[in-house]
């Protein structure tokens, strides 16, 4: 199996370099990249020529250096005049300098796509930022409101709460109030019931007294003497 460089595939196939390159990029052209002098090149086999059904003429120029406009006189030797003669090494090294300016060209096309996508990208994601903030703003606004409400509830239970402290305040003292008020009745009674129990005991005291004093005995009066000294 021969293989040739893509140039020499062109002018094999009478096809451009340029065409050959689209060939391989759609598949149609089956080629295998290479070191070669000036960096990365193709590589292409007569039987992959074949197979995508391009002419091998080894003679036949490409046509994208074929002449464009009136035609140029030819020689009756076959070579061109000296007028339009070009040396073989500054023809190969232009088409070299073509071909990396093609390569060229297609990486920054690739870059191009590449940037294309990367902005796409950028702008799905910028959109995606958006409805994240659009998304969490919303849920600011909605725990601003929540926490609002709840402030206010929470206002109300302690104003609930200070009002319910307040009646079991008053509540206690009215309870205070009842037990001084019961203490006081309980102490009164108690001792009306003492001093009752007393006056009873001095009463039954008295009446055992009664009971156990003798009444006085009477006495017969005393002479008197001091007139009968006098009568003698």
């Amino acid at each position: 199996m021969v293989t040739m460089t893509l140039r020499e595939a062109a002018q094999r196939a009478s096809r451009s370099v340029t065409t050959l390159r689209r060939y391989i990029r759609s598949g149609r052209l089956v080629a295998e990249k290479r070191r070669g002098r000036f960096g990365p090149e193709y590589f292409v086999s007569t039987e992959a020529l074949a197979d995508a059904g391009l002419e091998t003429s080894a003679e036949s120029p490409p046509r994208d250096l074929a002449p464009r406009g009136p035609q140029a006189p030819v020689s009756t030797s076959g070579s061109l005049p000296a007028q339009h003669s070009v040396p073989v090494s500054l023809f190969q090294e232009l088409q070299m300098k073509h071909e990396q300016l093609l390569v060229q060209y297609g990486m920054v096309r690739v870059g191009g796509m590449r940037v294309l996508e990367l902005r796409g990208d950028l702008d799905s994601k910028q959109r995606e930022l958006e409805a994240s903030e659009a998304r969490i703003a919303r849920i600011r606004r909605k725990f601003r409101e929540e926490t609002k409400r709840l402030q206010q509830l929470l206002r109300r239970v302690e104003l609930e709460q200070e009002g319910r402290g307040l009646e079991i305040a008053a509540l206690r003292e009215k309870v205070r109030a009842l037990e001084m008020l019961t203490r006081n009745s309980a102490t009164n009674a108690t001792i009306e019931k003492q001093f009752s129990e007393v006056m009873e005991q001095m009463q039954r005291i008295d009446r055992m007294a009664d009971e156990v004093t003798p009444p006085p005995a009477k006495t017969a009066p005393w002479p008197d003497t001091a007139v009968e000294e006098t009568d003698h």
